[in-house]
């Protein structure tokens, strides 16, 4: 019954978008949608955008680590090609497979001889080296696990790290999640904690005191913020294993972040990456109350609220009725963002993602504010044949929506951070950051077609 309910709800908006023009097949009208939107129904396009960071630039986050990977010669192509354009070859080895390895059946010993023969290799051994294998090791079941014991024995100064370049699994183990968590596993338990240093897991960019409401308050109380992209080397990467708390602001973080709990018995804590000004004040309270220093006051967020207003009024007065198009590569919450600007009275006209993966409610409050908002799809094929212009000025937040409508005025963001070495941004200094951001893209013009290409943004800017 329920899957005859979904074929006639596709066959409708099948028929919806035959009636509409060329363009108009890649988007709905939220008003028109159901909050269990999933785009991902068969052939997929991948745009040229390709700012958002992924396996390979997050594993080169720790100092005094290396990478192995162990696949196939089409996927290494792609990680190779990612590695020589951060500059960072020093950081990556390969072993690749081949048919003769899948029929000899000798995956666990071209692993082993192939990983001793790098280690060996190498100008300066590596304190942690991350192995990556890949589908065709799941597929024939390959006793890895035991190849890393015979290593550990063999090197008992270097720590080594089973890690996956799997995407067959993106669904039920996706990589990105499981790399925080594996490279995390090197902490060890058993460390006194320091009530004076708390962690920031899963984060790309360093989130300081600049642009985050958190890291301001810990600053504050004398309590020092450790995070993999902002370690001066292993051993205080390894010292994250002292802290009290863990906090994390991206889901991505989350399976690191309850792995740590269960083995080194650090409490967590998320930071919602949202735009309400109450979560803001819920979450920095309780921060505060997990670490046991005083909380901010009420007068502090009343003032914090109204130099918030006052930034949002200035742009809003110097976007004026100019469009905003928001994308999820840009920030966590694409659609709590359309909401807040959409109640400050700028006018957003299309988001792009997906996947919703933002409380129901705002996808509700969203469709009543505005049901003729836009939303497109930007993997599903229909995308593909979209005229990729903008009919008078566009603001984009976010490459995938600049790329998409061919506007050169957008925020260059990734994951709430990285335009032109912004750090991470939370809570009502990230949100203030942001309009600034904001004012900047639609008044500066910027060479989209080029910035767009750069694999990992803001990578060269660590």
């Amino acid at each position: 019954m329920a899957d005859g309910c979904a074929r006639s709800r596709l066959a409708e908006r099948n028929r919806a978008f035959h009636e509409r023009g060329t363009d108009a097949k890649a988007f709905e009208y939220i008003g028109d949608m159901d909050y269990e939107y999933n785009a991902d129904i068969g052939l997929a396009y991948a745009s040229p955008v390709r700012g958002v960071w992924n396996i390979v630039h997050i594993g080169t986050l720790v100092p005094g680590g290396h990478q192995i990977y162990v696949c196939p010669t089409s996927c290494l192509r792609g990680v190779v090609l990612t590695t020589a354009e951060m500059g960072r070859m020093d950081k990556l080895s390969t072993i690749t497979v081949g048919e003769d390895n899948i029929i000899e059946g000798n995956m666990e010993e071209q692993l082993l001889h192939g990983t001793e023969r790098i280690i060996r290799e190498l100008p300066e051994r590596p304190r942690m080296i991350m192995i990556f294998t890949s589908c065709v090791h799941h597929f024939l079941a390959v006793n890895y696990k035991r190849v890393y014991r015979i290593l550990q024995k063999e090197f008992p100064d270097i720590d080594f790290v089973d890690c996956y370049m799997d995407p067959i699994m993106r669904r039920t183990a996706p990589v990105v999640p499981s790399l925080w968590r594996q490279m995390h596993r090197v902490l060890r338990p058993g460390q006194e904690k320091s009530s004076k240093q708390v962690n920031y897991i899963g984060n790309c960019f360093h989130y300081s005191s600049k642009y985050c409401d958190l890291t301001a308050l810990l600053e504050e109380n004398g309590i020092r913020v450790l995070e993999a992209n902002h370690v001066r080397d292993y051993d205080e990467f390894l010292n994250m294993g002292k802290s009290s708390v863990n906090f994390y602001f991206h889901k991505t973080g989350e399976r690191a972040v309850k792995d740590l709990q269960i083995r080194l018995e650090q409490p967590y804590f998320w930071l919602r990456p949202g735009y309400s000004y109450e979560e803001y004040e819920e979450d920095l309270s309780k921060a505060a109350e997990i670490l046991g220093i005083s909380a901010p006051t009420s007068d502090f967020f009343e003032r914090e609220r109204e130099k918030t207003e006052m930034e949002i009024e200035r742009t809003k007065s110097a976007l004026g009725d100019v469009p905003i198009a928001v994308d999820y590569t840009a920030v966590d919450q694409p659609l709590e963002l359309s909401l807040f600007l959409l109640q400050h009275g700028f006018h957003v006209e299309s988001c792009y993602q997906d996947v919703f993966t933002e409380g129901e409610e705002i996808f509700q409050k969203l469709q009543r504010e505005k049901p003729d908002l836009k939303i497109y799809g930007v993997y599903g094929w229909n995308i593909r044949g979209i005229e990729r212009t903008h009919e008078g000025k566009i603001v984009a937040i976010g490459q995938k929506a600049a790329y998409f409508n061919g506007t050169p005025y957008f925020v260059n963001i990734v994951e709430n951070a990285g335009s032109y070495g912004t750090d991470g941004m939370y809570g009502y200094r990230g949100l203030r950051r942001l309009m600034v951001l904001l004012r900047e893209a639609a008044e500066e013009p910027k060479p989209m077609k080029q910035l767009v290409q750069f694999k990992g943004w803001g990578c060269d800017l660590r």
